[in-house]
């Protein structure tokens, strides 16, 4: 994630200031320096195995972003480094599959519930009525999240959880960057 275009600045629990803004195909070379400084835990946690390294497929997948079908907010700190990674991927009509990645350093912050919040209402305002959401059993900070956001969550079947997430004004009614998050989305979504 460049820090050249517009971003929305939160500050997380900690009162450290967080940039936010919608992911694009030129940050592919910010995507592979925020993967390799992952823990192996959270590598594994959003790809389910163990990854060392990003694909060149995998690479196109990730920064193929239309902005409305396949939609994904970069976290960044002051200095430009990437942190977090919440995106969402229309399955149909009305669903898509969301995930979601944030650096170890910056867990346990409100930085999954804010980018959770943000996505959603992106994601509702492109016509998506439900989030999917896929995590391991042992995920128990995602199952908080999807808890928190009224996520049906099923039983686990082989070590993984599937959560059903409706898409309702409720879970971002109470995002302070609303506003401006939105601009940013239809902005890139415009320029797409």
């Amino acid at each position: 994630m460049r820090s050249s275009p517009p971003t929305v600045t939160i500050a997380l629990r900690n009162g450290i200031p967080v940039r936010i803004r919608p992911l694009t195909a030129g940050d592919r070379d910010q995507l592979v320096r925020a993967f390799a400084g992952l823990s192996e835990t959270a590598r594994y946690q959003r790809f389910f195995t163990p990854v060392s390294h990003l694909s060149t497929s995998q690479l196109d997948y990730l920064t193929d972003i239309d902005h409305i079908d396949h939609f994904a907010w970069g976290v960044e700190t002051t200095r430009g480094e990437g942190i977090a990674i919440a995106r969402y991927v229309r399955t149909s009509a009305a669903e898509a599959e969301a995930a979601f990645t944030i650096a170890d350093d910056f867990q346990g912050q409100g930085l999954g519930w804010r980018l959770l919040q943000a996505l959603a209402m992106v994601g509702a305002s492109n016509g998506l009525a439900s989030f999917e959401m896929t995590m391991l059993a042992d995920n128990t900070a995602m199952s908080h999240l999807a808890r928190k956001a009224g996520a049906a969550l099923d039983p686990p079947t082989a070590g993984i959880v599937r959560a059903e997430l409706n898409l309702v004004p409720g879970i971002w009614a109470d995002l302070p960057e609303a506003g401006a998050l939105m601009t940013l989305a239809s902005a890139a979504a415009t320029a797409a």
